[in-house]
């Protein structure tokens, strides 16, 4: 069925995921008029990065999008929709390193002092979704649990 509560944790992580490719999730002042902005797509601002960081990033997102959306609709194989949800969850934490990882790496490429770099409100949206991808994958565990002991009653 579709209208379990895991279909809707995993709409609501999909949904408050796609902002992360729309705006940036750190900014930081060179000192001068010039303000950069880092999101997943790349840096704003008319800041030069090396692109090697933003494009994991950007494959790390997309494998978390399209597993969440392809585990929407595997609700009758629930150890696969586990399975999906679990590989999400780990593309997802991949992201969340590599967000900071990259800030850092910015943050001394451009010598600038550690707490220059400021952390805008999108950071926060990959670690919602790791939440929502946990209530998920209890959510289909109770089911897969409740589905057992109903067997087990024939």
């Amino acid at each position: 069925m579709i209208q379990r509560k895991q279909t809707i944790f995993l709409v609501l992580s999909l949904l408050a995921f796609i902002p992360l490719f729309l705006t940036p999730f750190a900014s930081f002042d060179l000192g001068t008029v010039i303000t950069c902005s880092v999101g997943v797509r790349g840096m704003q601002g008319g800041c030069e990065f090396p692109r090697l960081m933003f494009i994991i990033m950007q494959i790390l997102a997309t494998l978390f999008i399209t597993l969440t959306g392809v585990t929407i609709f595997m609700y009758k194989d629930r150890p696969l929709q586990i399975k999906l949800c679990a590989w999400a969850f780990l593309a997802n934490v991949f992201l969340v390193g590599m967000m900071f990882l990259t800030t850092a790496r910015i943050s001394n490429y451009f010598g600038l002092p550690n707490d220059a770099m400021n952390y805008l409100f999108a950071t926060f949206i990959p670690i919602f979704t790791l939440l929502a991808m946990w209530f998920t994958v209890r959510s289909i565990r109770k089911d897969e649990a409740l589905a057992r002991s109903l067997n087990r009653l024939r």
